[in-house]
């Protein structure tokens, strides 16, 4: 069962100070999203699933793109759930720049 909600977690100005990765990591997932929406708009046959109709090649290939973006999507999750809490990380990075 899938648990992500296809929503990006997006940083705050606190978490950009210690995991600056963090902003062009949200950027990636936002315009995939807007991506996917757009797919969706010039094909609409990707949310009919009629086993009756042989897809185009141009929705296969937009289909192909949905499913990277869901596997992107889900290992862009993994990597924001395996950073440490935000008070953590300010608690071991002290007074010294975290660059």
């Amino acid at each position: 069962m899938r648990t992500s909600t296809l929503r990006a977690s997006w940083p705050r100005s606190e978490d950009l100070a210690f995991e600056p990765e963090l902003a062009p990591l949200a950027l990636l997932d936002a315009a995939l999203a807007v991506t996917v929406q757009s797919l969706i708009a010039r094909n609409p046959e990707l949310l009919v699933a009629d086993p009756r109709d042989r897809p185009s090649a141009l929705a296969v290939a937009a289909r192909n793109i949905v499913v990277l973006y869901r596997d992107l999507h889900d290992a862009l999750d993994e990597y924001r759930a395996l950073l440490p809490p935000p008070e953590e990380a300010h608690r071991s990075a002290g007074d010294d720049i975290p660059f």
